[in-house]
């Protein structure tokens, strides 16, 4: 019998959508699987997301059925937040060729990832990257002289990168905008672990309808969701004004913002000078989101930074339809979001066409075909399709070996 393919894997922490895909390739009888962690934030109490204003950990298995192991940073300790100034040096310990046979570096953000890609190279290592990038995420989020230091180190660090598993159409423009090789991409979903999303969902309705009955006014009104941290980049008080907007003109419709942050007391203040229109739900742990997906007839994702934000998949495994900033990159004519198929795409920042996309999915037929079409989209985007396209990497990378 031969010996299996021994993938390793340098990730900042635990993450909700990562994790089920390290878990599910550990499944294959070929393939060794062992992540290499420089961050226990999300697992240990007091680690929760701090732009969320999350102090405890995610409350779904981030750590079972796979191999693990926490980096310590340099002053000997494991770092209980993400930082791009760890640097781990036990990985010129871990990273050698009697080690691994392949490694995916998801991203080249920290010291950690810059010294992982150097002694990578420097040893003979395979290097698998997914990043979920776009152009449009730079523009606006990066200073000058930081635009400047990336236009000069991610040409040589993607290029070099073996393998590139792209992340839909904007990510693939991204890549050669930093002169990665066609020859080096193979499309794979950004993974989200739908099945969890959906089973739950089925086996718990009455969840949902307790949702429903909590925050709708009556049996007509239409719901309008938004999730994610309340910072500037992610525009909760557009959503705000855009509900109120499009309330005026149909009375059913109604917003509930899930999240927390930095910019909550400014939230509160826009919420008290309306009617009752938004409510502010707060935070909510991971394993009650599906039902409030589902509990939603529309999600909304406002941002005008955000790579490829996994609510926007998240909420499609519930069979709810999304309005989507265009300044997010999961859109595209092979992505989840396709517009005007199983969701609408607005300019970000245009109040006025968030108010009428919301208006037009407050028709009811509108609303169930792309509902329809999100959960059918969703399964050919979720880490089952992930997994199989690493495999397929992996048997590439053996072959180069023969």
């Amino acid at each position: 019998m031969s010996k299996p393919f021994r993938l390793g894997v340098i990730f900042t922490h635990p993450t909700q959508h990562h994790s089920p895909l390290w878990r599910r390739l550990a499944q294959e009888p070929s393939l060794k699987v062992k992540v290499l962690y420089l961050s226990n934030q999300n697992v240990v109490q007091g680690s929760g997301d701090p732009e969320l204003g999350a102090k405890e950990p995610w409350d779904v298995d981030l750590l079972s059925g796979y191999d693990y192991e926490f980096m310590k940073d340099l002053n000997g300790k494991v770092s209980p937040k993400v930082k791009s100034s760890t640097l781990a040096l036990d990985l010129g310990l871990q990273l050698t060729r009697e080690n691994f046979d392949a490694l995916w570096l998801s991203s080249f953000v920290s010291w950690s990832h810059r010294y992982a890609f150097f002694l990578c190279k420097m040893r003979g290592i395979p290097i698998i990257s997914q990043i979920d990038a776009t152009v449009m995420s730079e523009t606006g989020y990066y200073s000058l002289w930081y635009k400047t230091f990336l236009s000069i180190v991610y040409p040589f660090l993607f290029r070099l990168t073996d393998y590139w598993l792209t992340i839909g159409n904007h990510n693939e423009i991204y890549l050669r905008h930093y002169g990665v090789d066609e020859t080096k991409m193979t499309p794979a979903p950004y993974p989200f672990d739908r099945i969890r999303f959906q089973t739950a969902i089925e086996q718990n309705p009455e969840k949902v309808i307790e949702i429903r009955r909590q925050f709708q006014w009556n049996d007509e009104t239409i719901l309008y969701g938004f999730a994610a941290k309340f910072i500037d980049r992610k525009r909760p008080l557009d959503f705000i004004d855009a509900i109120a907007l499009a309330h005026r003109k149909n009375p059913n419709i109604r917003g509930m913002l899930i999240g927390g942050g930095e910019m909550d007391s400014l939230v509160d203040k826009r919420l008290s000078e309306l009617n009752g229109e938004v409510v502010k739900v707060g935070f909510v742990n991971q394993s009650q989101l599906p039902y409030y997906y589902a509990a939603m007839d529309v999600f909304v994702c406002p941002s005008k930074i955000d790579s490829h934000p996994l609510v926007v998949s998240e909420a499609m495994a519930a069979g709810t339809p999304v309005i989507l900033s265009d300044r997010c990159g999961n859109w595209g004519y092979s992505d989840i979001l396709q517009h005007r198929y199983n969701g609408l795409v607005y300019p970000c920042g245009n109040l006025d066409k968030l108010a009428e996309a919301m208006l037009e999915l407050a028709d009811r037929k509108t609303r169930e075909i792309y509902s329809h079409r999100a959960k059918e989209v969703a399964k050919t985007q979720d880490l089952e399709q992930t997994a199989t396209v690493v495999m397929q990497v992996i048997e590439r990378i053996k072959l180069t070996k023969k």
